[in-house]
């Protein structure tokens, strides 16, 4: 059962025959097994903008058709689940997932397809889904998986990382739908869930500093913050009795500490927005960072998903 109470969520997947779609399918697949949830595969063809003549018995539909065939055949084999269902769909990669999210419970995507620049970490279709789905949007790298077909991590790309699902939480409304997504897939994925928060010297809390400017310790500070995260998260973790939960402060940047975190992690989940940075930016800078650099699949989840309200798509900051 999903955080939204359905008892088969829909998990939606962008496939362009790159390395890094076909991992990210590699991770529906399995991710929509241990989830108990449907999975739709979705490819999408328009026609590029070309001053040299098309040849022209080609079309990118069936191009699409065949890009989607063919990674269906690598991930699931000749015999495809009946849970299972391709869609190939025309105009705007983004655009099309992000009209997918507004159904789905997650929006699974590769962080770089076949076009932009080879060297960006991040491409503009996963940045753009990270960036406005309606639904948590799952990042994939394909140097998280292995390259070969029919290795373990191929085959069960999540259960071979092991791993904590770890969560950045900063205290604001967005940090809790992170925490309560995260709870609800450690219980499907039988995973522990670990709970960070941050802390600077230009961020240390009121708390820690006594009317007379009198600086505790670095130790007595981090002990502090670790009381807050454990008062303000009690109410989602006791709801979650199943789920072992770690909870830890450091001394760090939020994002360094989740990119470091991300190596051993089986997910990275952040809440979409922080309480830092500017109120209009749809993506924070932590979420952004760590899905460019994180070491594992990192969640991007949109404020909203702990109680299933979603904010209304802003389709004209999607490029076309």
């Amino acid at each position: 059962m999903d955080i939204n109470g359905r008892t088969h969520p829909l998990i939606v997947v962008g496939v362009d025959g790159s390395r890094s779609s076909v991992a990210a399918l590699a991770f529906a697949k399995e991710y929509a097994e241990r989830r108990h949830g449907r999975l739709r595969a979705v490819s999408v063809w328009s026609y590029p903008i070309s001053y040299n003549p098309l040849p022209v018995t080609w079309s990118p539909k069936k191009d699409a058709e065949f890009q989607l065939r063919m990674a269906s055949k690598e991930v699931f084999g000749h015999v495809l689940p009946d849970w299972y269902e391709q869609a190939v769909r025309e105009g705007s990669a983004a655009r099309n997932l992000l009209d997918e999210s507004r159904t789905a419970d997650a929006l699974i995507v590769g962080s770089r397809g076949h076009g932009g620049f080879a060297g960006l970490l991040l491409g503009s279709v996963s940045a753009q889904c990270a960036a406005h789905s309606q639904c948590p949007a799952i990042v994939i790298h394909a140097d998280h998986t292995a390259a070969g077909v029919g290795s373990d991590q191929t085959e069960h790309p999540l259960s071979a990382r092991g791993g904590a699902l770890v969560v950045g939480y900063d205290g604001s409304a967005n940090a809790d739908d992170a925490l309560a997504w995260a709870l609800a897939a450690a219980e499907d994925l039988g995973a522990p869930v670990t709970v960070v928060r941050t802390w600077s010297i230009d961020r240390i809390p009121r708390e820690s500093s006594d009317e007379f400017g009198h600086g505790h310790s670095f130790d007595d500070v981090t002990a502090q913050v670790r009381r807050d995260l454990v008062s303000e998260t009690q109410s989602l973790i006791d709801a979650h009795p199943r789920v072992a939960v770690t909870l830890q402060a450091a001394l760090s940047q939020p994002a360094e500490e989740l990119i470091r975190r991300s190596k051993d992690a089986s997910m990275v989940v952040v809440g979409s927005r922080g309480r830092g940075g500017f109120v209009g930016l749809l993506l924070g800078s932590v979420s952004a960072e760590c899905a460019s650099h994180g070491m594992c699949p990192v969640v991007v989840v949109p404020a909203g998903s702990r109680t299933g309200s979603r904010a209304a798509l802003n389709v004209a900051a999607v490029d076309g």
